[in-house]
């Protein structure tokens, strides 16, 4: 239902702005994600993330509820 004294250009440009603040972010976090793997692959000295942490702690419960079978 379009609102009485809507024009379609306004409308439109609302909608591009919409998409912009939505997928603009996504852009910038993976090239983001990209870079910090590529830096991650060629230095090996760099300290691991938190996900890193996370993934690295998860391992070591999955290998412990194996072994306990």
């Amino acid at each position: 239902m379009i609102i009485r004294g809507m024009n379609l250009p306004l409308i439109i440009a609302c909608a591009a702005i919409v998409l912009a603040l939505i997928i603009f972010p996504l852009i910038v976090s993976y090239k983001a994600e990209k870079k910090s793997e590529i830096n991650k692959d060629n230095i090996p000295d760099i300290p691991k993330t938190e996900w890193d942490k996370i993934k690295e702690y998860g391992k070591q419960i999955n290998k412990k509820s194996k072994n306990n079978k």
